[in-house]
């Protein structure tokens, strides 16, 4: 899969025959993937290079109209996620108050079609852009006429009557529905980070973590203990993560480690990518830190359970 960055680089790249399609694509979830789905089969019966157009950081992050949000994707993770979807190509535009200005249909015009060459684009039902979010279904419909491209629109979905949206999948993880967000997503929710020095307390206990220094846009889930399968040096461990205040301790910061099952040696990665799998317990205090231990001996003995 091809990446390229940026206005000017989109610039000096070469486009012939593409079919495109736009959006943030937060989570790249279910519904994201019925809009993948219609523009691969698309691009194979006219002989098209599927594209997929998308921002950084996410536009909400900008301009902030709805309030603050929280990301279910770093652009890292969407690029890894994508890069198995077959989209051959991927343009990430830096979405500032610029690029925000731009009239719809400018942005068609000069973008997609003059400098894309597109000739087949596909976007979701509700997908707004362009200044003012002006651009919508009726201003591609009518401009595909003019233009001659050809233009479908993905319906919604729906799992259990529900819109599968990446604002539904965020207040499920906010809210502890962690099995229902992940039947959204259809996948394994990603938390991704650099590797951080921790306080090796983990370790003194007989539970070495590797601890994650998460991006501050990144939407955590749930805070407590999680099944996880992690990406770390090129191989993948199963093990336990734990999200939250180390409450024992008395210490109010927020923590993000995992600990590996059957890993020996040293981490020579400096970043670590958990696949968070099934939500096991919240945080809890302990009196002392033997009944801290005997729970985590029991929660490692109940993943590994299920894990079998």
């Amino acid at each position: 899969m091809k990446v390229i960055s940026g206005l000017d680089r989109l610039e000096s790249e070469v486009f012939s025959n593409v079919a495109a399609t736009i959006g943030s694509f937060d989570g790249v979830h279910l519904g994201h993937r019925r809009i993948i789905s219609t523009l691969l089969k698309i691009s194979e019966e006219e002989n098209l290079i599927p594209t997929l157009v998308t921002f950084e950081p996410h536009p909400q992050l900008v301009l902030g109209k709805r309030g603050p949000v929280e990301i279910l994707t770093t652009l890292d993770e969407k690029l890894d996620i994508l890069e198995s979807s077959g989209i051959e190509t991927v343009i990430v535009l830096e979405f500032n108050r610029q690029l925000a200005s731009y009239p719809p249909e400018e942005f068609v015009r000069h973008i997609l079609l003059e400098k894309m060459d597109t000739k087949a684009l596909v976007i979701g039902y509700d997908h707004h852009f362009g200044k003012d979010r002006a651009g919508n279904t009726k201003l591609l419909e009518d401009m595909s006429k003019a233009e001659g491209f050809r233009f479908t629109i993905v319906p919604e979905f729906r799992i259990d009557g529900r819109t599968v949206k990446s604002t539904l999948i965020r207040n499920e993880l906010k809210s502890g529905d962690f099995s229902s967000a992940r039947e959204i997503l259809g996948y394994n929710y990603l938390v991704s980070g650099k590797i951080v020095k921790g306080h090796g307390i983990g370790k003194t206990m007989g539970f070495p973590t590797i601890n994650l220094a998460v991006p501050p846009v990144k939407l955590l889930p749930q805070k407590g203990v999680y099944s996880t399968a992690v990406s770390l040096d090129g191989s993948g461990y199963h093990g336990m993560a734990y999200i939250g205040e180390r409450l024992t301790f008395d210490d109010a910061s927020l923590s993000v480690e995992v600990n590996l099952f059957s890993f020996s040696g040293k981490v020579e990665s400096e970043k670590v990518i958990l696949e968070l799998i099934e939500f096991i317990r919240p945080p809890e205090k302990f009196e002392t830190v033997d009944e801290l231990t005997n729970k985590i001996k029991e929660d490692e003995l109940e993943i590994r359970k299920r894990f079998k």
